[in-house]
């Protein structure tokens, strides 16, 4: 579909449960943008999840967020049981005005609720000359390192670094194995089986199949686990939040908001040296690093953020593909709400 029409769509039925327009169109602009990177655990598939939330009474449709500077180089985001779009945007614009005073800024975001993909608010840094930070704690879906319960979420981190390219490197990462959202909205909706090293079953050894999941495991064993309580920390404790043990669902629950937190940060190249300049040697540094032979049945050496600017390149020629079941869940909404989902 049209990425044009398909947030036009999206923004309609956000409108219908009450979310102000603007609000509206930042939120299907998210979800949207990470249909286009590829990204479709975290695109319009989440949409029938946030209205629920709104029906429900667990998201605030027209939140009153509120920031507080704290410092200098610091500021606190209360989100106001809002969006986690609404909230984020607030935080990582704010980081960056910080930044373009003092160098580096940083947002601290509390009671927000799910933000979508970290790499659109650091993506939104590195288009003002900044380099973004972007991470945010969420529910219990991973296990600690030699654990056999959930008690971290996938809590990923994300940053962007700006270049001459036409997209920026870009990082965002879950640390966990993979994001939840590839399981339940991807491998259990297509009925395909999954990595063994995805995740755990209810006794806590590995399984394959999607409908079996209990958890998932954090990437790189310890490293991982260990990356899951930093971003706790500072998404959830320093912000005055919740961590992700106390986190609520976003799958049900539906009148309980989900109460989670971000860090948003910025550094302002231009406090550094001129950003054309910047631009100019990370795209050398890029070049030294394509430049790397490749191993059999590898083309091209590709940079963090490059594989997804490629799909979105060809997304936005052809148009955002959506799954079945997808279709059908906006299907689904058009009706209750009498919009038509568009050819």
């Amino acid at each position: 579909m049209s990425p044009d029409i398909l947030e036009s769509y999206v923004s309609h039925i956000l409108e219908e449960v009450g979310v102000s327009r603007k609000s509206a169109n930042t939120i299907s602009s998210a979800l949207v943008q990470a249909d286009l990177r590829g990204v479709d655990s975290h695109g319009v598939a989440r949409l029938e999840a946030y209205v629920n939330k709104f029906e429900g009474g667990g998201f605030n449709p027209d939140p009153t967020v509120a920031t507080d500077r704290l410092s200098p180089a610091l500021a606190l985001v209360d989100g106001d049981d809002g969006p986690g779009q609404i909230a984020a945007t607030a935080g990582i614009e704010t980081a960056v005005e910080i930044a373009s005073e003092a160098g580096f800024g940083a947002a601290l975001v509390s009671n927000s609720n799910h933000f979508g993909t970290a790499a659109y608010y650091t993506k939104k840094a590195a288009e003002n000359d900044c380099i973004g930070i972007a991470m945010t704690n969420v529910g219990p879906d991973v296990v600690p390192y030699g654990g056999t319960e959930a008690r971290l979420g996938t809590n990923p981190i994300a940053f962007s670094i700006p270049t001459n390219r036409g997209f920026s490197i870009t990082l965002d990462m879950a640390t966990s194995v993979v994001a939840m959202g590839k399981i339940d909205h991807v491998a259990a909706a297509e009925n395909t089986e999954i990595p063994k090293d995805w995740a755990v079953g209810e006794d806590g050894t590995p399984t394959t199949d999607p409908h079996d999941v209990s958890a998932l495991r954090p990437v790189g064993g310890p490293k991982g686990y260990g990356l899951a309580i930093v971003v706790d920390v500072l998404s959830g404790i320093l912000s005055g939040g919740r961590t992700s043990p106390d986190i609520g669902p976003l799958y049900s629950a539906f009148d309980e908001p989900m109460r989670l937190g971000h860090f948003l940060g910025a550094i302002d190249v231009s406090a550094v040296m001129d950003p054309d300049e910047f631009r100019t040697h990370v795209d050398a540094y890029i070049s030294q690093i394509k430049n790397t032979p490749t191993r059999n049945g590898i083309n091209e050496v590709l940079v963090p953020g490059e594989p997804e600017a490629k799909i979105r390149r060809e997304n936005e020629r052809k148009g955002v593909p959506l799954s079945e079941p997808t279709v059908a869940s906006l299907d689904a909404l058009g009706d209750r709400y009498g919009i038509q989902l568009p050819e």
